[in-house]
């Protein structure tokens, strides 16, 4: 595969800020516009995600370029900000209508953001930046989340310290383990031209407030040292065999009985609540798969994943007690497992509960997906996978938000489609793989 692209990117694009001559233009858009950020800061952690025993980095690297922060971007004049958004090479859903009959919201046009809508959760506004997610096994301390906690080293050594830092858009009480980074981490050319840019190791370095991870039982330790590298580009040129692919992929995973423990978020961000499984399929989500993604899973970049796209992206895979792998492959239909019922209800995690799915549903586009599960808990505990097939037999790929939505420009290099791969599935029915942080009183 050519890298899902139509063509290479001009130079004076692909360079980034600095090559067109706007790097100097960072800085807050407007000081005095309210921002949600000290929200965020708040330690608030609810029954969140332990995804494996031992704290570490998970995983980081280049998700996309120039979107964050283009001046114009949410203009009321949907083609002016269309202008600005594609002149940086971002992605535009043109020709989109909704079902309902309503203009479609401009998150399902585009995965651009503006420096003031930036600046409304983050406090800070960058222009014309990278997005870098990191992945932590335990949830972060928010309090303790700054730019200068992240040393981002690219391909030519250069070293780069972030514009931002923030838990968002993993805001809701029961994640928080993925923060992402805004700044100026490359380009959008490939890791094989001279002249690509791209990040190669993400590391935790000691500022004034020590990054802190919250573990089992409110354990807190320092992120200082935990580091992650990567030696591709989100816009190499694609291999034919879908393994290879270099877009996001799945970090982590668990099975646990439905709860809807931390399932809440801070005031001014919670526009995609309820989104969890009892809120979209009631009883029948008896058991919740939680898996963590290495960058935003979208069809395209741009458009949301909807609850019904199951069959489209996923396999959960349950092993019997021979060693039989059973893919469930058919959301509604009951496969046997060991003789104990299991089926797939449906995707949870994302946003509300709708009679009817289109490209204009809105979700959260964050970093955990939820699958949710009916059946016996004997045939539960024998989920040990979760499959992304990414092609073939009617399955799709999945793409971080510099995806070439549905009607890609030509000439302009967008990141790749994710891999196809499958990720281990930890068993939290039988065990707590859930922390909540409690801090502790003074004597």
């Amino acid at each position: 595969m050519g890298g899902h692209r139509a063509g290479r990117m001009p130079i004076s694009l692909a360079l980034g800020a600095a090559a067109v001559g706007i790097a100097g233009l960072a800085g807050p858009a407007t000081a005095q516009q309210p921002t949600l950020y000290p929200l965020l800061q708040k330690d608030v952690i609810i029954s969140a995600d332990i995804w494996s025993p031992r704290p570490q980095m998970l995983a980081a690297g280049l998700g996309f370029v120039n979107i964050i922060g283009v001046p114009g971007a949410d203009s009321d004049d949907a083609a002016a900000a269309q202008s600005a958004v594609q002149a940086v090479g971002g992605a535009w859903n043109t020709g989109l209508t909704c079902a309902s009959g309503d203009p479609p919201p401009r998150r399902a046009l585009t995965a651009a953001a503006s420096p003031e809508q930036i600046y409304k959760v983050n406090a800070v506004s960058p222009r014309y930046a990278a997005g870098l997610p990191v992945e932590f096994s335990w949830p972060v301390l928010p309090s303790t989340v700054d730019a200068s906690d992240f040393r981002v080293t690219l391909n030519d050594g250069t070293v780069v310290t972030p514009e931002s830092a923030s838990v968002n858009p993993n805001f809701e009480y029961n994640e928080r383990s993925t923060v992402v980074l805004f700044g100026h981490f490359g380009n959008a050319l490939p890791s094989t031209d001279p002249a690509a840019r791209y990040v190669t190791k993400v590391e935790v370095v000691d500022d004034a407030t020590t990054m802190r991870l919250v573990g089992p039982r409110s354990r807190l330790v320092s992120a200082v040292g935990m580091s992650a590298t990567k030696a591709t580009s989100p816009y190499d040129d694609q291999p034919a065999n879908p393994t290879k692919w270099t877009g996001p992929r799945l970090t982590g995973g668990t099975i646990t009985r439905m709860s809807t423990r931390g399932e809440g978020a801070p005031p001014g961000l919670r526009s995609t609540l309820p989104n969890d499984g009892r809120a979209l399929y009631g009883a029948r989500a008896r058991f919740r798969v939680r898996v963590l993604t290495t960058g935003g899973f979208s069809p395209d970049g741009i458009t949301a994943l909807t609850p019904n796209a199951y069959r489209r992206h996923f396999q959960v895979i349950a092993v019997t007690r021979s060693g039989r792998r059973i893919p469930l492959v058919t959301p509604g239909r009951t496969y046997r497992i060991d003789g104990h019922p299991l089926r797939v209800v449906g995707l949870a995690d994302l946003g509300r509960k709708q009679r009817t799915y289109d490209r204009c549903y809105q979700e959260d586009h964050d970093n955990q997906i939820d699958i949710i599960l009916d059946g016996s808990v004997k045939a539960a505990r024998r989920v040990r996978w979760v499959r992304v097939p990414a092609t073939g037999n009617g399955y799709q790929p999945f793409y971080n938000p510099g995806g070439p939505g549905i009607a890609p420009m030509p000439g302009v290099r967008y990141t790749a489609p994710g891999p196809r791969h499958a990720q281990r599935i930890a068993n939290g029915i039988d065990r707590v793989l859930t922390t909540t942080y409690r801090p502790r009183r003074a004597s």
